[in-house]
C-alpha cells in the first residue's frame, strides 16, 4: 500500500472527519435500534413474495411467461395423438346416425375434446373462452369459425330443444377437425 496517501494530511482530515460517522453505522446500539425494522421488511418481503406466487398460479399466465402461443401448439404437436385420434372417430360414428341428439352429443363431445388439448397445451385456467382468447389467426387459421363453434356448442347446451341439422352438424365438426389437423393432433 502506498504510504504517502496515509501521510497526506488532507486524507488525514477527510479519515478523521467521517470516522466517527462510519464508526456509528457499525455501532452496536445503531444495529439494535435497527434490528425490528430489519425484521419487518423481511416479514413483508416474505408475504411480497408469497402473494406473486398465488397471483402467478392463480392467473395461470405463468406458463405464458416463457411461451408464446404458437410455440405451445407446435410443442404439443404429436403427443397422445393416437388417443386423440380414437377418440374423433368415436365422435365421428355419433354423426353417421340418424338421431339429432347423437350430432348433439358428437358436437359437445368435439368441444370437450378440443377444450381438453388447449389446457394440455398449457393455454392456461378459466373457460375455454379465455383460452381461446390467447390465441390469434397466427396461431389457428379458423379461429373465428371456433368461436362461431363455441356459439353452437353453447345454444346447444342451454337449449335441449336446439334444432341441429345434420348440415349444420357436419360443418360443425370439420370446423374442429380442420383446426385439430392445423394442431396436427390429427
Amino acid at each position: 500500500m502506498d504510504t504517502s496517501l496515509v501521510e497526506n494530511p488532507f486524507v488525514q482530515k477527510i479519515f478523521s472527519q467521517i470516522s466517527p460517522k462510519l464508526a456509528f453505522l457499525v455501532s452496536a446500539q445503531l444495529q439494535h435500534s435497527l434490528l425490528a425494522i430489519k425484521i419487518l421488511f423481511i416479514i413483508f418481503s416474505f408475504l411480497c413474495l408469497i402473494v406473486i406466487i398465488y397471483l402467478l398460479k392463480k392467473t395461470g399466465y405463468h406458463h405464458l411467461a416463457y411461451l408464446e402461443a404458437a410455440d405451445i401448439l407446435k410443442d404439443f404437436q404429436g403427443k397422445e395423438a393416437s388417443a386423440t385420434l380414437k377418440k374423433w372417430q368415436k365422435i365421428k360414428k355419433n354423426l353417421e346416425k340418424e338421431n339429432p341428439v347423437y350430432w348433439k352429443l358428437a358436437i359437445l363431445e368435439s368441444e370437450k375434446m378440443f377444450d381438453d388439448i388447449l389446457i394440455k397445451m398449457g393455454l392456461g385456467p378459466g373457460s375455454m373462452d379465455d383460452r381461446l382468447s390467447r390465441l390469434n389467426e397466427d396461431d389457428l387459421p379458423n379461429l373465428s369459425q371456433i368461436k362461431q363453434f363455441r356459439a353452437l356448442c353453447r345454444d346447444i347446451a342451454h337449449d335441449p330443444d336446439y334444432q341441429l341439422g345434420k348440415e349444420q352438424a357436419e360443418e360443425a365438426l370439420q370446423t374442429i377437425q380442420t383446426a385439430l389437423t392445423h394442431m396436427e393432433v390429427l
